[in-house]
């Protein structure tokens, strides 16, 4: 029995090793990070592992409407104990699995302890059945992410207008002085032209390095969508190209380097998600 016991640990450790978070930041609505989210959620449930996905968007056209289907029920629903966590996950398809959460994130600074402790308790439970968390992120400089301050690594959304690019930089210059963020990866969405995102790219990563001593990786360009009515050959084969190159871009994500041991525990993840909502609250964070 020992052997055994042993053996599940082991195999939990595991499994924590595996878990990994990531944001989506959009640089202004309407850059796409949704449909980054949902295409990267998709590349990577078919490349085996288990995604879950944390909606912390109302907008009209968030995950769980992307994905036709309705959400019932909040992250803050768990917390208040009006419902199960089973109740509130939603099973989109390739088997990914959508939590919302945009109530949960307003009222995170605002949890009493026995509050924490079940949005904590929540997270350790998901801990057993995703490999990794993307997290659909608002960017409000009113009002911040808590969730974005406490995942390992974030994506800038940016499409090549000068309100994405500067609304991106924003989002970055906020993490980087409020979440003290030293990293940020860089995906430039509904670009026409290769040197058109290679010059979006080197203009925001220069003044990220001259300003705020950060550091911005180039993780590539998702091409312009067409528009209905290009003819539908010709849109098909966009989409498959656009599918190929999340996969592609799926890949890289899962062999970024690893995080510290224990970063990548979700029940971690929620509780540094609060501690940092309760640092913006007070006006020390973000």
């Amino acid at each position: 029995m020992g052997n055994v016991d042993q053996a599940e640990g082991l195999r939990r450790l595991m499994s924590f090793a595996r878990a990994r978070t990531v944001a989506f930041v959009g640089g202004t609505r309407g850059a796409g990070a949704t449909r980054s989210v949902i295409n990267f959620a998709r590349a990577l449930a078919r490349k085996g592992r288990r995604v879950l996905v944390v909606d912390e968007n109302f907008a009209s056209r968030n995950i769980a409407e992307s994905f036709g289907m309705r959400a019932c029920f909040d992250l803050k629903h768990v917390i208040g104990g009006d419902c199960s966590l089973e109740q509130a996950l939603l099973r989109g398809p390739d088997d990914i699995v959508v939590l919302p959460a945009a109530r949960a994130a307003r009222t995170l600074p605002r949890l009493d302890a026995a509050s924490a402790e079940r949005a904590i308790q929540c997270f350790s439970e998901l801990d057993r059945s995703a490999d990794i968390v993307l997290l659909d992120a608002r960017n409000d400089a009113q009002e911040p992410s808590p969730f974005a301050s406490a995942v390992q690594e974030v994506i800038v959304i940016v499409s090549p207008g000068p309100s994405s690019i500067t609304g991106g930089y924003a989002a970055v210059k906020r993490m980087s002085r409020g979440h003290r963020r030293r990293r940020f990866h860089i995906l430039v969405n509904r670009s026409q032209h290769d040197d058109t995102a290679d010059r979006v790219f080197r203009n925001m990563s220069e003044a990220a390095t001259r300003h705020l001593q950060v550091d911005l990786d180039y993780m590539g360009a998702i091409p312009h969508d067409p528009e209905a009515g290009s003819g539908a050959a010709f849109h098909s084969a966009k989409l498959i190209e656009t599918a190929r190159l999340f996969s592609e871009h799926a890949g890289v994500m899962l062999r970024w380097t690893a995080p510290q041991e224990g970063a990548s525990r979700l029940d971690t993840f929620m509780q540094r998600a609060i501690y940092e909502s309760r640092l913006i609250a007070a006006g020390t964070g973000a």
